[in-house]
């Protein structure tokens, strides 16, 4: 497999954890050439199966926890440290998965990890007016790091 993929990590119908499926659908909407779009449930293999030879792939989770501050959006690749403390709010993290990828030899040839902090990860539909408002500006950061890296 060849060719870049974004993975929105999420439920949309968890509140803000609906955020990384937002960010893929509007990735999804603008039709990038080479670009595959994705929404997993965080489930590690699917996760795997979807980066695995990818050229880049750009991962976007919610994640809470200590220090966290709704609407925050962080950015993480391998060997990075800055996310301790705040965490997926699914099964395991991106640093995780990663870990896991490189056991099973199921890596994109680059990984990137955007993260934003979330308050309510509850059953309905609709994410809070802080998560909500990081949307744009996490798929503007996603665009940024597609466009650099063709």
């Amino acid at each position: 497999m060849s060719g870049d993929v974004v993975i929105g990590i999420g439920n949309s119908f968890r509140r803000d954890d609906g955020v990384g499926p937002a960010v893929a659908e509007e990735i999804a909407g603008r039709s990038l050439p080479g670009v595959r779009v994705l929404v997993c449930t965080g489930e590690p293999g699917a996760l795997l199966d979807a980066w695995s030879g990818a050229g880049l792939a750009i991962v976007i989770d919610a994640a809470m926890g200590d220090g966290s501050s709704p609407g925050r959006i962080r950015r993480w690749t391998p060997g990075d440290d800055g996310a301790a403390g705040v965490v997926s709010s699914h099964a395991i993290g991106l640093p995780q998965a990663f870990t896991l990828g490189e056991a099973l030899q199921q890596l994109p040839d680059r990984l990137i990890g955007f993260s934003v902090d979330i308050i309510d990860a509850d059953h309905g539909v609709g994410m809070t007016s802080d998560v909500a408002a990081a949307v744009p500006g996490v798929v503007k950061a996603v665009l940024a790091e597609l466009d650099h890296h063709m």
